[in-house]
C-alpha cells in the first residue's frame, strides 16, 4: 500500500498491485518517529518483522511464529524483534471518546502482584489509555485518566466496577461523571482482558518485568489496529509500514 492521497479527516492508501483503496483516519495513529537505522541490523525484510510483531501480540508462540515465517531464525531472534519494535509505536487515542470503561487486572510475577489498567472506549471498544503498577489506589487511577486526557481534558462519562480506587474521580474530576456497576457487568475492558490474560498465558508469564509496561503498550497498539482492519493482519503491517516510512 501506499499514500494515494492526504486529506485532513484521513490519508487514503492505494495498493500498487491491485490498485485496492482504504482510508484511515488522521485523527487515530500517533506514532513516534522511527528512523531507518533502527533497521540496519535486521537481516530480513522489515514486513516479515512486523508480521512476527503482530502475530506474537495475537497470542501466537515464538515458535509457531517461526515456523509459519518460511525462514531460518531462532525463536531467540523474533523475540529480539519483538523488544526491539515495542519501543516505537503509541497507543491509538479516539479524540472523540466521551464514554469510556475502566478495569483492571492482576499480573503475578515471582510472587508479587502487578496491576495493568485499560480504559476502553463505549462506541469503538478500541483501548484509549492504560497504566501498569504495583500498586491499586487513587494515584494510580489519576495517572491513568491523565494519560486519557492528555492536554484535551472534557466531559466524560466513565463506568468502573465497584473498586474504591475510583473514588479518586468524584475528588479530583469535576468533569467526570462516574457511574459504578456490577462486578462482571463491565464487560467493554473485561473482554480486553481476556485477550490480555490469554496473551499472557501464552508467553508463560514473564521473564523480566521491567518489559511488561513495553508488552502492554504493543498489545494496545496491534488489538486496536486488529480491531480498525477486521483482524486483517495484512492491513495491520500495511498501516505499522507506512507509519515507519512515512516518519
Amino acid at each position: 500500500m501506499q499514500i494515494h492521497k492526504v486529506k485532513k479527516a484521513f490519508v487514503k492508501f492505494r495498493c500498487r498491485s491491485c490498485h485496492t483503496r482504504d482510508e484511515i483516519p488522521t485523527n487515530l495513529p500517533q506514532f513516534v518517529p522511527l528512523p531507518f537505522d533502527s533497521f540496519k541490523f535486521f537481516r530480513f525484510p522489515i514486513f516479515i518483522v512486523l508480521k512476527a510483531f503482530v502475530l506474537y501480540f495475537k497470542a501466537v508462540s515464538l515458535r509457531s511464529i517461526r515456523d509459519s515465517l518460511n525462514i531460518k531464525v531462532s525463536h531467540v531472534a523474533i523475540y529480539k524483534w519483538i523488544l526491539k519494535l515495542s519501543c516505537f509505536f503509541s497507543i491509538l487515542v479516539p479524540v472523540d471518546a466521551f464514554k469510556v470503561h475502566g478495569d483492571e487486572t492482576v499480573v503475578l510475577f515471582k510472587s508479587k502482584k502487578y496491576y495493568v489498567w485499560f480504559l476502553v472506549d463505549h462506541e469503538t471498544n478500541l483501548i484509549v489509555a492504560w497504566h501498569v503498577s504495583k500498586y491499586r489506589d487513587m494515584g494510580q487511577v489519576k495517572i491513568l485518566l491523565e494519560k486519557f486526557f492528555g492536554n484535551n481534558e472534557r466531559t466524560i462519562e466513565l463506568i468502573t466496577d465497584g473498586l474504591g480506587a475510583y473514588g479518586a474521580v468524584k475528588i479530583l474530576y469535576k468533569n467526570i461523571n462516574h457511574i459504578v456497576v456490577r462486578l462482571g457487568q463491565n464487560n467493554q475492558c473485561e473482554s480486553k482482558f481476556s485477550l490480555f490474560q490469554d496473551f499472557v498465558r501464552a508467553k508463560r508469564g514473564f521473564k523480566n518485568i521491567d518489559n511488561l509496561p513495553m508488552y502492554v503498550n504493543s498489545f494496545c497498539v496491534v488489538r486496536n489496529l486488529l480491531k480498525l482492519n477486521g483482524n486483517d493482519i495484512a492491513r495491520v503491517m500495511s498501516v505499522l509500514l507506512s507509519s515507519i516510512t512515512t516518519s
